[in-house]
């Protein structure tokens, strides 16, 4: 088995605390801006965990993208790391009048 995914919450909370710093407002008002609790942005700013709500509207208040911190699962079958995707037809929907 490879490697878990994983998020990267030390490379957002440093991003994080050097935009909080620069704004000076103080983390509270920042925290009520962006949606969460300063408690939370001192979690993101120590690199520790968040909910992915919570990490998403840091990411939308720093004007970044949320995938930039993901880290992707490392499978150990090099040839199963892009997931197939299903392009049939659905059978739910088959013979009906509104599908």
């Amino acid at each position: 088995m490879g490697r878990l995914a994983q998020y990267d919450y030390r490379g957002l909370g440093r991003l994080l605390r050097a935009r909080l710093e620069a704004d000076g407002r103080g983390w509270r008002v920042c925290a009520a801006e962006i949606g969460v609790c300063a408690s939370d942005l001192s979690r993101v700013c120590n690199g520790q965990s968040v909910s992915a709500p919570k990490a998403i509207a840091v990411c939308d208040w720093l004007k970044l993208s949320f995938r930039a911190f993901y880290d992707p699962p490392q499978t150990a079958d090099p040839e199963r790391e892009t997931p197939d995707v299903f392009h049939g037809k659905s059978t739910e929907t088959e013979g009906r009048a509104d599908g």
